[in-house]
């Protein structure tokens, strides 16, 4: 049985992924499954606790933002989240991601 798409609406800076268009601002539409929806939701919680992790990191000021594992996962996840958002998304949400420049060569 396939799972059936529809169009989810996602804020990238409140992590909020909604299937109601009306019940919170966004900035993409993608269609996605249930499942994919609870992906990038949980997508978003890891960014979550990454940003927790880089921001305790921040205070220690020896520690250089480059060589950080927290910031790279941080990146990384980020990168994820905006990829699957093109993956799923309408073609102007794929173009908008692409004008970003976030994804690089992963287009």
């Amino acid at each position: 049985m396939m799972l059936e798409k529809q169009p989810y609406y996602v804020n990238v800076e409140t992590g909020e992924v909604h299937s109601d268009k009306t019940a919170s601002s966004f900035q993409f539409e993608i269609e996605a499954t249930a499942e994919d929806a609870s992906r990038l939701t949980k997508l978003f919680r890891e960014c979550d606790e990454s940003a927790t992790d880089t921001f305790l990191r921040s205070h220690v000021p020896y520690v250089p933002y480059h060589n950080d594992a927290d910031n790279h996962r941080y990146d990384q996840t980020l990168k994820d989240i905006y990829q699957f958002i093109h993956d799923h998304g309408q073609p102007l949400t794929k173009e908008h991601i692409e004008s970003m420049g976030i994804l690089g060569e992963r287009q």
